[in-house]
């Protein structure tokens, strides 16, 4: 586990993908190069993507919902997940990730086709590539993200993966997170 804590806890960057980002600053497609410059790529991207969209239930009238924690893998807490509806699994719920990360052997059981490729940066290492694809969706406790994107570590990672991946701020962002004992407390932001 401390080679997956040393190689992933933290994915700082997802540059540039060709369709849809995760928080996009400007309209249509486009790339950042390496001045900061925006590119545009209008005529090198497919028809655009649909927007990811949050579905949230919950019972309480405040908003707030509760995800229980498994167990802690190097002190992250480990969350169930379920993708595409109907595939459970595990993930580590990474609060310095910012895209969710999932191993290649999850990718294959969910029989996902990459479109692009990524360059990401980890908090050991930088400049990986990975492949990016998308989920119909994924669920959290109550929450579930659809359309989301995914990128998909290298296959020299899964053993350091141990079959899970990584939940990142793609999926959580837009809520007020409290990490307690044994469960995580997703609030929405007004």
């Amino acid at each position: 586990m401390n080679k997956l804590c040393a190689l992933l806890v933290a994915i700082i960057s997802l540059t540039p993908l060709s369709t849809g980002t995760l928080a996009q600053e400007y309209e249509g497609c486009f790339m950042i190069d390496g001045d900061g410059n925006v590119i545009k790529l209008n005529n090198l991207c497919p028809e655009e993507p649909p927007v990811p969209t949050t579905t949230t239930t919950t019972t309480n009238p405040e908003g707030v919902f509760q995800i229980p924690i498994k167990r802690r893998e190097g002190g992250i807490p480990v969350v169930d997940v379920v993708f595409n509806g109907n595939e459970a699994g595990e993930m580590l719920f990474d609060t310095g990730a910012s895209a969710t990360l999932i191993a290649p052997s999850t990718a294959e059981k969910l029989n996902l086709v990459p479109f692009d490729t990524a360059r990401i940066a980890t908090a050991s290492a930088s400049d990986i590539e990975v492949e990016v694809a998308r989920l119909n969706s994924l669920q959290v406790g109550d929450a579930i993200l659809e359309q989301v994107l995914v990128t998909i570590a290298p296959p020299e990672v899964e053993d350091g993966l141990q079959g899970m991946g990584l939940l990142g701020q793609n999926f959580y962002g837009q809520y007020d997170i409290t990490i307690k004992e044994d469960v995580i407390e997703l609030r929405v932001r007004n």
